[in-house]
C-alpha cells in the first residue's frame, strides 16, 4: 500500500513515472465529456473518501471529476458532516472509514492528521493539502512547467512571498528534480525548515532574486481565517513582493509565472501580469485533475 503525503517521501522515479501518466491521461482525453469514462477505468467499483477539513474548489473539484472519469465513485464530505466536528479521533475515522471506501483524500490544517490517518488506515491516503505542504499542487506545477517548457533539471526557480504550504512543497522538489529554489520574502515568513541545509538560497531583494529566473512563483498572502486588520498589515509586510511589470525586467524572456489561485490582484500579482498570465493559471488548474488522477492510480497500483 503506498500513501502520496510529502513529495520528500517518494523516490524521484516513481515521480517521473506519475508524470509521464499524467501525460498519457490528459492526451487520452482530448475531445472527450467530462462525465465520460476513461478507456481505462482503473477505479471501476472503487469508492474514494474526499474529506475536507478546509474550503476547497480547485482540489475538491478535481478529485472528484478525477474519480468519476476513472470509473469509481467519491464520497466528499467536510469535517462539520463528521463526527470529527464533535471531536472523535482521527485515528477512530480511519479505521471506519478504511471499511467503506478504498483511499481517502484529504484536506486539513493539520499535518498531524496524515500521521494518524496512515498509521490507522489500511487503504492509500492522498494529501489534498496540510498547513505544512502541498504536494498535489506541485508536482502539477512541475507536469505544467515541463509541458509547456521542457526539462526543469536545471532551471531557476523564485518564489515570492510567504514561505507557506506550497513553498515547502517546491522546496521538497527542488531536491529530487534537481532545479534551483530560490525564496524571496519577508524574513519572519521564511519556510519552516532550514532551506539552506536544502541547497535553496533566501534572498530578501526581490529584484536580485529575479535575476535570470526561468519560473516565478506566488501564491494569496491571506490564509483564510484572518482579520480584515491582520490582512492588512500582512498586506503591508508584504507589498514589495507583488509581481509587477517592473519586477519582471530582470528575468529571462521566456520567464513564466504560476499561480496556483485564488488569487487577489494588485496584491500578491498586479492586475496587468495576472491578466497577462492568466491562461497559464488555467492550464495549472486544468492540470491538477490529469496529475491526481495520477497520482491515484499510482497509490493503488
Amino acid at each position: 500500500m503506498k500513501h502520496f503525503i510529502d513529495i520528500r517521501e517518494i523516490d524521484l522515479d516513481q515521480l517521473r513515472i506519475m508524470l509521464k501518466d499524467s501525460a498519457c491521461l490528459k492526451k487520452s482525453r482530448i475531445g472527450s465529456h467530462m462525465g465520460g469514462i476513461d478507456t481505462n477505468p482503473v477505479l471501476s467499483d472503487r469508492v474514494v473518501a474526499l474529506l475536507f477539513k478546509k474550503p476547497s474548489t480547485r482540489t475538491r473539484f478535481s478529485f472528484d471529476v478525477g474519480v468519476t472519469q476513472m470509473g469509481g465513485k467519491s464520497i466528499s464530505v467536510s469535517s462539520d458532516d463528521m463526527q470529527l466536528s464533535n471531536s472523535e479521533k482521527m485515528s477512530d475515522t480511519a479505521q471506519v472509514l478504511s471499511k467503506y471506501v478504498d483511499m481517502i483524500v484529504l484536506r486539513t490544517d493539520d499535518h498531524h492528521d496524515f500521521l494518524e490517518l496512515t498509521e490507522n488506515s489500511i487503504v492509500p491516503v492522498i494529501n489534498g493539502l496540510s498547513n505544512t505542504s502541498h504536494p498535489c499542487q506541485v508536482l502539477s506545477d512541475i507536469f505544467t512547467y515541463e509541458e509547456l517548457m521542457g526539462p526543469i533539471k536545471g532551471k531557476k526557480i523564485v518564489w515570492l512571498g510567504d514561505g507557506n504550504n506550497v513553498c515547502n512543497s517546491y522546496i521538497h522538489s527542488a531536491e529530487k528534480f534537481d532545479f534551483e529554489f530560490v525564496y524571496s520574502g519577508p524574513e519572519i515568513l521564511r519556510p519552516y525548515k532550514s532551506i539552506d541545509s536544502l541547497n535553496c538560497d533566501f534572498e530578501q531583494d526581490p529584484e536580485k532574486a529575479v535575476e535570470s529566473a526561468d519560473l516565478l512563483v506566488t501564491d494569496t498572502w491571506f490564509s483564510m481565517h484572518q482579520t480584515e486588520s491582520e490582512r492588512n498589515e500582512r498586506a503591508n509586510l508584504m507589498k514589495d513582493y507583488c509581481i509587477t511589470k517592473d519586477l519582471l525586467k530582470g528575468v529571462k524572456s521566456e520567464c513564466l509565472i504560476f499561480h496556483c489561485m485564488p488569487l487577489y490582484r494588485e496584491k500578491e500579482i498586479s492586475s496587468q501580469i495576472a491578466e497577462q498570465f492568466f491562461r497559464v493559471f488555467l492550464t495549472q488548474a486544468e492540470n491538477r485533475l490529469h496529475v491526481q488522477k495520477s497520482i491515484m492510480k499510482w497509490c493503488l497500483f
